[in-house]
């Protein structure tokens, strides 16, 4: 399993895929609004759930026992009742919510019989007790103390947990403060943390632009391309005899075949093919992976997925994306889907046919794709070198690329559960990174793992230095640049502050995160 670890995303916790969240409440089980709104029913079922020792203090976390096994199990944690009067009053909560979560999801593990996605369950939480709780003017040390405890309490019960938050600066403090630690990535090898510092310096120039295939969305519970094509072929309701020749064939004549049945059968009133993949694929939390990789600061972005995940993702990190082609074009950001969406059905790209009409009808996105790989630094996330799909994509990258790169690290970087010499050889013209010896769920989770060092590694936003409430947790040397540049913008006179100077030096205040027009201006 390796060690545990404790990761920092941005994003919504209701709409994070995971095996248990961390629900903040009080004893009177006073939800906040937002999840009863995102969670229909967990009114009723909080109701019927009433525990006497949870009210009483005997306890500090309470499961939801009635709740989907195919859902994240809500965990309600009690925050200090009256506010705290000390960050550590956090620490008992914290703590208690990992212990009974890791012995829920061990239990639900169990009663599934099944094979795990990952090695190890991941919890999710938000930042808890800077609300309610009433920690709201000591927000950095609350970051700091959640992080080294969650550590140790993930360690201790063998988990793994996520930290998704909602605010920039917090995210930019909690990433601050984990760089400090290179520790924090330890299960990952001195060559892999090269890679990721070498993946970050072209994020931080605005350079890097994800390309993520299948394995990108499977974190999240959404099929491989093989688990898709067997899902359809169940759906179609072949039999043991047919399922067994139709693997025989490659994918794209597996997706041939059952096209033309579902085309007979829905003439007769039956479900199309593109809507039963959309169907399949249409999920509503994305995982880790996801997370991670909206949480990267890309402008641009290119997949080969069919579902909206990257875009949940996305929106709920701050940074809503246009949709090409289907998509309107409100939003600087932009997400090309090669292959269609489940927002479309008609568009999804599946079968030879579907290829063979997609080189004809949208050389206009292929042209995209061509330029955005002469100019930036791709990141292929979550394919395989047996996949059909990522070939398409390397004959256009060998006639978009140069014979020599123009970079030391080329102009593309995959980053692959398992490689080999020979795979090397396959892909020439890419920088193959191997998370592992072979292709496994330890794989999977080493390359969550890599994905967050790089997430952490291109922020560089310092928004938390003027903001109030991070100060306490800050070094001596920050505290020192801090009321520095505050008394700064405190000194600056009326014709100063006008001038173009003092414009811009009050612009780069405000990105320290002075808010205040008063911290700004005499």
């Amino acid at each position: 399993m390796g060690e545990s670890h404790v990761f920092v995303t941005r994003g919504s916790l209701t709409n994070f895929a995971c095996d248990a969240w961390l629900l903040p409440t009080d004893r009177t089980y006073n939800i906040a609004g937002h999840w009863r709104e995102a969670l229909p029913g967990l009114e009723a079922v909080i109701a019927g759930s009433r525990d006497a020792d949870f009210v009483n203090g005997a306890k500090l976390a309470q499961p939801l026992d009635v709740w989907p096994a195919e859902e994240p199990l809500p965990v309600l944690t009690a925050v200090p009742y009256y506010g705290i009067s000390s960050v550590e009053d956090l620490v008992p909560p914290l703590r208690e919510f990992i212990r009974v979560a890791a012995e829920q999801c061990e239990r639900r593990r169990r009663a599934a019989n099944g094979d795990p996605s990952r090695p190890v369950p991941l919890l999710a939480m938000p930042l808890f007790g800077t609300g309610g709780g009433g920690a709201g003017l000591v927000r950095g040390d609350v970051i700091q103390r959640l992080l080294q405890e969650a550590r140790s309490a993930a360690a201790e019960f063998g988990v793994d947990v996520a930290l998704v938050l909602m605010n920039e600066k917090d995210f930019a403090f909690a990433q601050e403060l984990r760089k400090r630690q290179p520790d924090w990535w330890k299960p990952l090898d001195r060559e892999l943390q090269e890679h990721a510092a070498r993946l970050g310096a072209h994020a931080r120039d605005g350079k890097l632009v994800p390309f993520m295939g299948a394995g990108v969305s499977m974190s999240a519970g959404a099929p491989s391309w093989n688990d898709l094509l067997a899902r359809l072929a169940t759906a179609a309701q072949l039999s043991d005899d047919e399922c067994k020749s139709l693997k025989k064939r490659g994918h794209l004549d597996q997706a041939g075949i059952l096209r033309s049945i579902y085309e007979e059968r829905s003439e007769a009133g039956g479900r199309s093919f593109n809507q039963t993949i959309a169907d399949l694929v249409e999920l509503k939390r994305y995982g880790l992976a996801p997370a991670l990789l909206a949480s990267l600061g890309s402008r641009e972005a290119i997949t080969l997925n069919y579902d909206e995940l990257f875009e949940f993702a996305s929106n709920d990190s701050g940074v809503p994306r246009s949709v090409i082609p289907d998509g309107g074009g409100e939003n600087d950001d932009w997400l090309l889907k090669l292959h269609g969406s489940v927002t479309n059905p008609d568009s999804i790209v599946l079968t030879r046919d579907d290829y063979l009409g997609f080189n004809t009808s949208r050389n206009a996105l292929s042209a995209l794709v061509k330029a955005t790989l002469m100019t930036q630094h791709i990141l292929f996330v979550g394919f395989g070198l047996a996949d059909d799909h990522f070939h398409e994509i390397l004959h256009d990258v060998k006639r978009a690329l140069p014979p020599e790169p123009q970079t030391e690290d080329g102009s593309a970087t995959a980053l692959m559960l398992s490689a080999d010499p020979l795979d090397r050889r396959m892909v020439s013209q890419l920088n193959v990174v191997p998370m592992g010896e072979e292709s496994s769920t330890a794989a999977g989770r080493t390359l969550e793992i890599f994905l967050d060092l790089l997430v952490a590694l291109s922020t560089d936003s310092h928004s938390y230095l003027l903001t109030e409430g991070y100060e306490g947790a800050l070094t001596e040397s920050e505290r020192s640049l801090r009321e520095t540049l505050l008394d700064l913008g405190k000194r600056l006179t009326d014709d100063e502050a006008q001038s173009s100077g003092g414009v811009r030096l009050r612009e780069m205040l405000a990105e320290l995160g002075a808010s205040s027009p008063s911290l700004c201006t005499p």
